[in-house]
């Protein structure tokens, strides 16, 4: 790849700093936007006080979006909801702001979602081609994607629309662990609901391809589809525990979650197949390799 400067936003999450450790072991000039600079890599900002460190916007080539406040992390009350809307929107709308002083930008890569195809039909395989839903999260990701299409006035723009990624680190596979671990873990509903899924090393593999390739547009960031069944049942055989309790009923965790219960009681199968066409080869299609090796 040419001479470039890739700046991650979002960096300093689970996945910013896997990409940006990636991308600097494979001889990449990086730089990180935290509020909290402690890398010599990592570059200051404060999206929410409108503060960059501009001296290195002029050497940007490649900028990346990782930014968004977990979905699953909190409960949605209102005020929730307005946070995970502007955590995606209003970082890429500074970005923005900011972009007219990167003369170099060629490429804009932002995060986005599988949930935007809401979950109406169970038998249906997703494409990146598919309408939006009319749900919330699907209603969050269509102005996530409508905030970066506004690089496309500058630049190429592309966005990857990210599933759920397998990590040891954090991220949803640990909420699964831990009731397992403890003896309490459970299929939700009726089990065949499904549940796209990543390996984190094939999700920054496939940020870097679209950087060398310099493609364009969206992209299913997505490895494979299982169902929670499956997924549950692989978990527990992986950590040599069993599942002794019944399906825990939706009505019971609409009492617990609420509306987010969507989370675990709705899926969709998602294809990957714009990506593959492109010439991407997924290393991790197995979830029971997958699972076995963390």
């Amino acid at each position: 790849m040419e001479t470039s400067y890739i700046l991650i936003a979002g960096g300093s999450g689970l996945i910013g700093r896997k990409l940006s450790e990636y991308l600097y072991e494979r001889g990449y000039q990086v730089g990180v936007l935290t509020r909290t600079p402690k890398l010599e890599t990592d570059i200051y900002w404060d999206p929410n006080k409108k503060k960059i460190d501009f001296s290195v916007l002029e050497k940007v080539t490649h900028l990346i979006n990782l930014t968004g406040a977990s979905i699953g992390e909190k409960r949605w009350t209102e005020d929730r909801k307005k946070e995970l809307l502007s955590s995606r929107v209003e970082p890429i709308q500074f970005l923005f702001e900011v972009s007219s002083n990167m003369p170099q930008l060629r490429h804009f890569i932002s995060a986005s979602g599988v949930s935007c195809y809401g979950f109406e039909d169970a038998s249906k395989v997703y494409s990146e081609e598919s309408p939006f839903g009319t749900d919330f999260l699907s209603q969050i990701v269509q102005q996530w994607e409508h905030s970066a299409d506004q690089f496309s006035s500058k630049c190429k723009v592309s966005k990857l629309r990210i599933s759920p990624v397998i990590d040891n680190d954090g991220g949803f596979l640990l909420k699964m662990k831990q009731p397992i671990h403890f003896g309490m873990g459970a299929v939700i509903g009726s089990g065949e609901q499904w549940i796209p899924w990543i390996y984190w090393k094939d999700l920054v593999k496939m940020v870097e391809f679209i950087l060398k390739n310099s493609l364009e547009g969206v992209f299913n960031a997505v490895a494979n589809n299982t169902t929670n069944k499956e997924f549950t049942t692989v978990l527990a055989h992986s950590m040599h525990r069993k599942i002794f309790l019944p399906a825990i009923p939706p009505f019971m965790m609409r009492l617990l979650l609420g509306e987010q219960a969507t989370l675990v009681l709705d899926g969709v199968k998602i294809s990957n197949d714009k990506i593959c066409s492109s010439g991407f080869k997924f290393s991790y299609t197995d979830l029971n390799t997958v699972i076995e090796k963390l």
